[in-house]
């Protein structure tokens, strides 16, 4: 498997993908699901399993919207009775995760327990060289040691090298966690990239300064790092009040998303940590989410609404770059760039970042130039359709 215009880091990620995140076992039956803006990405994996010996089914689709899929898709199906171990759909997609309950149909058809569907979002070549230089099983211990630390808690402290300074309560007790960690689970999705824990804030005060990146739920081809041109909020009790940015571009897009319907709301407290994302990168992309670092998600929460009661049309996260984090009156703070795994179960009570029909929405908008146009799709972790 050679391609001279490929980092040999592509390939080293593919081959994680399979051994540590898929566990590729020889009985297992592969499928791959891809948009046009994958296509690549997806023939790589293709390739990579034809060199072990499987060969996989791939269809195409179109993001969104796309009558014919869910017909493709079955066509491409092995038979129920004579599948000789799990069933392995791969999806990839770069800007957006659709058709959500044809896959779930799926799970339902061929069953829980022999069935993984892993749903690949900012499927690119950075995909593959920064955010699976982790396993899940390294994942799953980071998480679970932030968890230990932070989920108990009634209020931490966040601190960054770029002015952050952040009082943010916590009541885990009435908001629940998420664990994004890369493992599966029968009957749910498995969502890369991977490396995040994130729950609904009770409060937040202070200063945010977002000097590592955005992620929106929005399709732009803005520059997302935030390296030279950090954007700085003012929040007072969970609501940004002030928000200023030295690109006028990217300043105009935050504003826009702040002032749709309930997007000054600080919907979400993010930690990554995925510490094998060893840089940000331009694209709007859930890989600058999973670095070591705070981020905060105003707009949409991530919440069932029974316990945060409204709805938003933008999820709007802005990154810092690194962070200390104060729990409690602890006076050790925790460098989100050196978490030591401290060898404790992983909660069961924090919940994968997954997708079902349960699920309350979840979109992407589109952006061009300074108008904003409905379109939407469901995502993980989102519920937004962005209006004009």
């Amino acid at each position: 498997m050679t391609n001279p215009t490929l980092d040999e880091n592509v390939f080293h990620g593919i081959k994680v993908l399979l051994d540590d995140y898929v566990l590729i076992e020889k009985s297992d039956t592969f499928v791959i699901a891809y948009t046009p803006d994958s296509r690549e990405p997806a023939a790589w994996i293709a390739l990579a399993l034809r060199q072990r010996g499987f060969e996989a089914q791939i269809v195409a689709m179109r993001p969104l919207t796309d009558a014919g899929f869910r017909e493709r898709l079955e066509q491409a199906l092995p038979d129920t009775a004579g599948l000789p171990g799990r069933l392995v759909v791969l999806t990839l997609e770069r800007d957006t995760m659709s058709h959500f309950n044809v896959f779930e149909n799926v799970l339902h058809t061929y069953g829980p327990d022999r069935t993984m569907i892993v749903r690949i979002i900012s499927a690119s070549q950075e995909f593959f060289t920064k955010s699976l230089n982790v396993t899940p099983t390294e994942l799953s211990a980071l998480n679970a040691s932030l968890l230990h630390r932070i989920q108990p808690a009634k209020r931490i402290r966040v601190k960054s090298p770029g002015g952050t300074d952040l009082t943010i309560e916590i009541d885990s007790e009435k908001f629940q966690w998420v664990s994004n960690r890369g493992m599966w689970r029968p009957g749910g999705f498995t969502i890369l990239p991977a490396g995040e824990i994130a729950t609904y804030p009770a409060r937040v005060d202070g200063v945010l300064v977002a000097d590592g990146a955005f992620n929106a739920n929005v399709i732009t081809p803005l520059n997302a790092k935030l390296m030279d041109h950090p954007a700085r909020v003012t929040i007072e009790n969970s609501t940004a009040v002030d928000l200023t940015c030295a690109d006028p571009a990217l300043e105009e897009m935050f504003r826009l998303c702040l002032d749709s319907p309930y997007g000054r709301n600080v919907g979400e407290l993010g930690l990554g940590t995925n510490h094998g994302i060893d840089a940000f990168i331009p694209a709007n992309s859930h890989i600058n989410e999973r670095r070591c670092g705070v981020h905060l998600g105003f707009g949409q929460h991530n919440q069932s609404l029974s316990r945060v009661p409204y709805v938003a049309d933008v999820h709007l996260d802005l990154i810092t770059n690194g962070a200390l984090v104060w729990v409690d009156d602890d006076p050790e703070p925790i460098d989100l760039n050196h978490v030591v795994p401290s060898g404790v179960p992983h909660p069961i009570d924090a919940l994968d970042e997954d997708i079902t029909g349960d699920c309350c929405g979840l979109g992407y908008g589109e952006l061009r130039g300074l108008g904003l146009a409905d379109e939407a799709c469901p995502v993980p972790g989102r519920l937004a359709r962005v209006p004009r």
